[in-house]
């Protein structure tokens, strides 16, 4: 499947160059209400809450990627304010998890008297991909990784560009100054068509789409 990681010009020229994704904790991500589906105001549950929210935080890593480039809010909010990039991936679909959004948490029993004390894998599943209504407009969907090797420069882990996380898109922002030939170098040689274009703000509604004066850059892999 198709989907786009937006990010500034700054992560993206590190991205291109590295060929990898950073693998996000939940901790760090945007949203404080990250792995809280549970109505935690029993004091017993905010203790289960927060164990599980532990566990992951120190054991799952996430890449968020959004279904499409075309809304101006999400260039806004994570392609600093249109002046970034989207990446366009292929990713494999047993690799994506569609998130889910609601208006209500849910109130869950714990205790020694049910199995895994109440803590299923079907519950624990729903509360790292459930996230509020709110954030619907992002049409969310995530990678899920063990975090495993950690690199040793950095301290953070990653995700390679490979088979089943293929670039195959470079949208500039609408207010960018990148083009083609500031992209070019950053690609190197690719295994897959990389298509470069530039969005802009459409005439006829709200939201973005491809700049037809700029011309559209296609790399193509190397003949053997």
């Amino acid at each position: 499947m198709r989907v786009y990681y937006m990010t500034s010009t700054k992560w993206a020229e590190v991205i291109l160059k590295e060929r990898r994704l950073k693998l996000a904790r939940f901790g760090e991500l945007n949203d404080p209400f990250e792995l809280s589906l549970i109505d935690n105001r029993p004091r017993a549950t905010r203790t289960v809450v927060g164990l599980v929210t532990g566990h992951f935080h120190n054991t799952i890593g996430v890449i968020c990627f959004g279904a499409k480039w075309a809304s101006p809010v999400m260039w806004a909010h994570y392609a600093d304010k249109h002046f970034g990039i989207a990446l366009g991936f292929d990713v494999s679909d047993h690799l994506l998890t569609k998130m889910q959004y609601t208006d209500a948490k849910i109130s869950v029993p714990f205790g020694p008297h049910l199995p895994k004390h109440g803590l299923s894998e079907e519950l624990l599943t729903k509360i790292r991909r459930t996230k509020a209504t709110d954030w619907g407009y992002e049409r969310e969907y995530r990678v899920e990784a063990a975090l495993r090797i950690k690199d040793p420069v950095t301290g953070l882990y990653y995700v390679d560009f490979g088979p089943q996380v293929q670039l195959r898109e470079v949208i500039i922002g609408h207010r960018c100054n990148w083009t083609a030939t500031t992209v070019l170098p950053l690609l190197g040689a690719v295994t897959k068509p990389v298509r470069i274009c530039k969005a802009r703000p459409a005439f006829g509604n709200f939201e973005m789409v491809e700049q037809r004066k700029f011309r559209p850059v296609t790399v193509k892999p190397a003949k053997a």
